[in-house]
């Protein structure tokens, strides 16, 4: 060791003159066993800091003395060692390798805040694995299942608690009514806290709030008071997943992609009014009591998967998913909320939710268009939904389990035309990006062209469902057309959520919230207008009149957002950079704003 600390404090070189061999070569030997003592310790300082505390430093040992923290400025040292062949100090310090000798916890502590190079343009959408992916789109799309199922599988209940809590149909209906009014307007509370404090622990909340109030509809005294003040609890606490699925999407889910993404999400929502009756009745034969016990267990083992697996996923918390790379998917500890990812991985935080925000959002053409086009198609759709159980029990004479089965056509067209909508959306999208040149942008409202094909699709199945139904035509023919309607409308609903979440993509959950926020009140005076326009006018010009009232605003709006959206998409961006100038450093003192611009 004595020996080795000369030669680093003497820069002498390792070869030695030939009249001096023997001496040479023992001081070889000796630095041969320092050099190979100090390789194992760069390679056991490779491992990672978990495994190996980096040994603590020792003042004769010159290779632990001399050795800098990296990255430093070794100006200094390099200037008191002598010129000429390199020294065994230098070899340590100015080494081209040097990163690879380094203990992994000096590379971790000096490295530079900001994305990496790769991070800047070479690196994917999300860095969930594609089984990660299809696993958070499953789970969360059983989870919008829910709350549709909820409202659904009440209907065929209805006369039984007429009998059971002594009320009117009237007052029963009531609490139909107050269901679908807070599932229309409860996304709008959620969704403001979706885009901000995470995805995870809303989900969680909200879906414990619907537990409970299924096992209080379940066991409580028949009590009318009580069984609406749960009904709203009930639709509340279901009504999260719906606008949270969507910002979910988005946040795993490249825009090329996820208007199909979006499709196979939908299926959950809109398979719950239709399995909801065949459910319902099947449980409402046994207990009317079991129809609120069976969601709270297949709710509460849907809260278990989402507290044990599923992973957080708005980008302004975990970025792009990094950080459950080396994760297990099986969360223990579990922890409601997310650790966060550094700073330089996470997506911009989005706005600070107020009802002002969401007023302003709201009032945004584009939305408040859309907005009404989801209602005035959903209304059409649930004024068939309810007249359909009284014309098959009536004319065809149909019991109710074949009721509840004539629903699946209906079912089974939502599901086809989301999947195949969404797939004919991206496809587009993708052939259309390959015309373009590199780097430019697709705009939005190109999605709208494909609301055109699914209007018309709805339209025609609107206009025959009335007519054969008012002819008496074979039921096989009126399920038809029933399939039709389905098919078409959920063709436009797909499209129009992709468009809501490029629209404004910091926003999903919230765009998607407003979105839906008139369906329900929408389907809800349709179900109480439609008994009477069909008494007064017939099925077949009630439907004809509601189909081309669907093609008139539908189409219209379709045609003027793409029309008009390019300027107002221009006018939102200057007011924004308008509001980002004034809010700059210096702009309100009259400094020069020296901040750097993005690009």
């Amino acid at each position: 060791m004595v020996r080795f600390e000369l030669s680093v404090q003497t820069g002498r070189s390792r070869q030695s003159p030939p009249h001096r061999r023997s001496h040479s070569q023992s001081k070889s030997r000796s630095h041969s066993r320092t050099r190979r003592h100090r390789h194992s310790d760069s390679e056991d300082d490779r491992i990672p800091p978990v495994e190996r505390a980096a040994p603590p430093a020792r003042e004769d040992d010159p290779a632990s003395v001399s050795l800098p923290p990296f990255p430093t400025d070794n100006g200094l040292e390099k200037q008191s060692l002598p010129s000429g062949p390199q020294s065994s100090y230098q070899s340590l310090s100015t080494s081209d390798n040097d990163q690879d000798r380094l203990p992994n916890t000096l590379l971790a502590a000096n490295k530079p805040p900001g994305p990496s190079p790769k991070q800047e343009g070479t690196e994917p959408y999300t860095d969930f694995l594609p089984l990660q992916q299809k696993f958070i789109l499953s789970v969360i799309t059983i989870a919008g299942f829910f709350g549709p199922l909820a409202g659904g599988i009440y209907l065929p209940a209805l006369p039984v608690l007429e009998k059971e809590f002594n009320a009117s149909a009237t007052a029963i209906n009531v609490t139909v009514s107050v269901f679908m009014m807070t599932f229309a307007f409860g996304p709008l509370f959620w969704s403001t806290f979706a885009d901000w404090k995470g995805r995870r622990p809303l989900y969680l909340i909200s879906l414990a709030i619907y537990i409970l109030a299924n096992v209080l509809l379940a066991a409580v005294p028949a009590n009318y008071g009580a069984l609406v003040f749960l009904r709203v609890v009930q639709a509340f606490g279901s009504a999260a997943v719906v606008s949270m699925g969507a910002g979910t999407v988005a946040d795993i889910t490249e825009p090329k992609k996820r208007a199909f993404a979006m499709s196979i999400f939908l299926v959950g929502p809109q398979c719950g009014p239709v399995l909801g009756p065949v459910l319902g009745g099947a449980l409402a034969e046994a207990d009317w009591r079991w129809i609120f016990g069976f969601l709270a267990i297949s709710g509460g083992i849907l809260w278990l998967v989402i507290l044990f697996f599923l992973p957080e996923t708005l980008r302004a918390r975990v970025g792009g998913g990094r950080i459950y790379i080396e994760r297990p998917m099986f969360f223990w500890p579990p922890s409601i909320s997310s650790p966060l990812a550094p700073s330089w991985e996470r997506g911009p935080p989005p706005p600070t939710p107020t009802l002002k925000l969401y007023w302003n959002l709201f009032i945004y053409p584009p939305i408040g268009i859309v907005t009404l086009n989801t209602a005035m198609l959903y209304s059409t759709y649930f004024a068939i939904a309810v007249q359909l159980p009284t014309e098959l029990s009536q004319r065809y004479r149909w019991s109710p389990s074949g009721i509840g089965a004539g629903f699946l056509a209906v079912g089974i067209a939502m599901i086809i035309g989301s999947l195949l909508g969404g797939k004919a959306s991206d496809w587009r999208r993708a052939r259309a990006a390959k015309q373009l040149p590199e780097g430019t942008k697709i705009d939005p409202e190109f999605r709208l062209v494909d609301q055109i094909w699914g209007v018309l699709i709805c339209v025609l199945g609107t206009i025959l469902y009335g007519w054969l139904v008012d002819g008496s035509k074979h039921p096989a023919a009126v399920l038809f057309a029933t399939f039709l309607t389905g098919f078409g409308m959920n063709w436009v609903f797909v499209t129009t959520t992709a468009f809501l979440t490029e629209c404004v993509a910091q926003q999903a959950a919230g765009a998607f919230a407003l979105g839906n926020m008139l369906r329900n009140p929408g389907a809800a005076i349709a179900s109480v207008i439609t008994p009477t326009l069909v008494a007064k006018m017939g099925s077949g010009w009630c439907f004809t009149g509601l189909a081309l009232l669907d093609l008139l605003l539908v189409g219209t709006a379709v045609i003027l957002l793409k029309i008009k959206c390019p300027g107002w998409r221009a006018e939102r961006a200057a007011k924004m950079q308008a509001m980002k100038k004034k809010s700059a450093p210096g702009a309100q003192t009259g400094a020069p704003n020296t901040a750097p611009q993005s690009s």
